[in-house]
């Protein structure tokens, strides 16, 4: 008996060409997903390390802010110096004449006291009861000169009162003179304190600002390091989008020609 022969089916193009291509596209799978984990990685790194640049930046630009507004401060502080210095120099000036004045107004007091009491060495007695009277207001000398015209004190003694009592009014002034004085110099004293105060602060804002100045230096150099991360980043990414471009531009290249 003879017996039909047993005919199996052909495999199709595509199962032929899968079998034929095993060990390849195994290898493109296993590319496509170190490609794919690749790229997420990458992108993770990009994203992390432009997310330290935008933040990077933002502490620049409060640095700017702050140094910008520290420059503002040393110039009011710079400014407050100027002022206080020109008005202590002015309040200088008007001490300085005043205490002049004040020394001549001494000096001719006590030139006057000089020869108030030589005039009164020479008064006659009825004139210096009166001078006396004027000396000590409220004192009535008319019941104490006798009917010769003398005084019921010696007259040394009126001389001598008369002369000590010349001094009270020149002391007076004086001791007026003296407070002015001092008034005036507590005025210099409290001036120049407050210009030593801002004169402190105005270099303390300076340090402040050279700190800033440094700061803003250091995060400016912190922003570039991350600026080229990210410029690193870029170009690792780029340069895997062309590899893989290249790849399979080469594989398909391959294909094309072992088929034609």
């Amino acid at each position: 008996m003879a017996t039909a022969p047993i005919t199996g089916s052909t495999p199709g193009l595509i199962r032929t060409w899968l079998i034929d291509h095993e060990k390849l596209i195994i290898v493109v799978i296993a590319a496509i997903l170190l490609w794919w984990g690749y790229g997420k990685y990458a992108q993770i790194r990009l994203d992390h390390d432009n997310a330290a640049l935008q933040q990077q930046k933002l502490i620049v630009a409060a640095q700017v802010q702050q140094n910008a507004a520290l420059a503002a401060q040393a110039q009011k502080d710079a400014a407050q110096a100027a002022a206080d210095k020109a008005a202590l120099q002015a309040l200088s000036d008007k001490v300085a004449a005043q205490n002049q004045q004040l020394v001549a107004a001494n000096t001719a007091l006590a030139t006057a006291l000089t020869k108030q009491q030589h005039t009164d060495a020479g008064l006659p007695i009825p004139d210096l009861v009166n001078r006396w009277a004027q000396l000590a207001p409220g004192t009535n000398f008319a019941s104490a000169v006798t009917p010769g015209g003398n005084v019921e004190v010696t007259p040394s003694n009126a001389l001598a009162t008369v002369q000590t009592l010349e001094q009270v009014p020149v002391l007076k002034q004086e001791l007026v003179n003296e407070t002015t004085e001092k008034t005036n110099d507590d005025q210099i004293i409290v001036a120049q304190n407050k210009s030593i105060l801002d004169l402190g602060t105005q270099v303390g804002t300076l340090n402040s600002s050279l700190t800033g100045a440094f700061k803003l230096d250091t995060d400016h150099q912190a922003q570039c390091v991350e600026q080229i991360k990210v410029v690193k980043d870029e170009a690792r990414k780029s340069k895997r989008h062309w590899f893989v471009i290249g790849w399979v531009t080469g594989f398909l290249s391959r294909q094309a020609i072992g088929k034609f």
